[in-house]
Protein backbone atom coordinates (compact mmCIF):
# COMPACT_ATOMS: atom_id res chain seq x y z
CA UNK A 1 0.00 0.00 0.00
CA UNK A 2 1.44 3.44 -0.92
CA UNK A 3 2.53 5.65 1.93
CA UNK A 4 0.28 8.70 2.49
CA UNK A 5 1.99 11.96 1.60
CA UNK A 6 2.28 14.22 4.64
CA UNK A 7 4.00 17.17 2.92
CA UNK A 8 1.74 20.14 3.78
CA UNK A 9 2.44 21.88 0.46
CA UNK A 10 1.33 18.78 -1.47
CA UNK A 11 -1.78 18.40 0.71
CA UNK A 12 -2.56 22.09 0.03
CA UNK A 13 -2.50 21.46 -3.75
CA UNK A 14 -4.36 18.13 -3.92
CA UNK A 15 -7.89 19.65 -4.14
CA UNK A 16 -6.90 21.17 -7.50
CA UNK A 17 -6.12 17.82 -9.16
CA UNK A 18 -8.62 17.13 -11.94
CA UNK A 19 -9.85 20.72 -12.11
CA UNK A 20 -9.94 22.89 -15.23
CA UNK A 21 -8.19 26.25 -15.59
CA UNK A 22 -10.93 28.68 -16.66
CA UNK A 23 -9.40 32.13 -16.22
CA UNK A 24 -6.17 34.07 -15.73
CA UNK A 25 -5.95 36.53 -12.82
CA UNK A 26 -3.89 39.74 -12.93
CA UNK A 27 -3.93 41.58 -9.60
CA UNK A 28 -2.13 44.93 -9.54
CA UNK A 29 -3.73 46.21 -6.32
CA UNK A 30 -0.51 45.76 -4.30
CA UNK A 31 0.59 48.90 -2.48
CA UNK A 32 4.20 48.29 -3.61
CA UNK A 33 3.22 48.25 -7.30
CA UNK A 34 3.95 44.52 -7.60
CA UNK A 35 1.61 42.71 -9.95
CA UNK A 36 0.51 39.20 -8.91
CA UNK A 37 -0.57 36.58 -11.40
CA UNK A 38 -2.77 33.57 -10.94
CA UNK A 39 -5.43 31.29 -12.32
CA UNK A 40 -9.00 30.22 -11.57
CA UNK A 41 -9.50 26.46 -11.40
CA UNK A 42 -13.01 24.99 -11.41
CA UNK A 43 -13.75 21.51 -10.13
CA UNK A 44 -17.19 19.99 -9.51
CA UNK A 45 -18.93 23.37 -9.16
CA UNK A 46 -16.27 24.86 -6.87
CA UNK A 47 -13.97 27.70 -7.97
CA UNK A 48 -10.44 28.02 -6.64
CA UNK A 49 -8.73 31.38 -7.14
CA UNK A 50 -4.99 30.74 -7.05
CA UNK A 51 -2.23 33.36 -6.92
CA UNK A 52 1.43 32.54 -7.44
CA UNK A 53 3.30 33.87 -4.40
CA UNK A 54 6.84 33.65 -3.07
CA UNK A 55 5.67 31.60 -0.05
CA UNK A 56 2.74 31.69 2.42
CA UNK A 57 4.15 34.92 3.88
CA UNK A 58 5.13 36.34 0.47
CA UNK A 59 8.90 36.40 1.04
CA UNK A 60 10.34 33.01 0.04
CA UNK A 61 10.87 30.58 -2.85
CA UNK A 62 7.34 29.63 -3.95
CA UNK A 63 3.75 28.99 -2.89
CA UNK A 64 0.33 28.81 -4.54
CA UNK A 65 -2.20 30.82 -2.48
CA UNK A 66 -5.69 29.32 -2.90
CA UNK A 67 -9.11 30.86 -2.17
CA UNK A 68 -12.01 28.41 -2.31
CA UNK A 69 -15.29 29.87 -3.57
CA UNK A 70 -18.40 27.68 -3.86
Amino acid sequence: MPKKNTDPEVEHLLPLVGGIITQVIVDNSDENDETCYGIVIEKKGTKYECLFMRDPEGNGPGHLYIWKDK
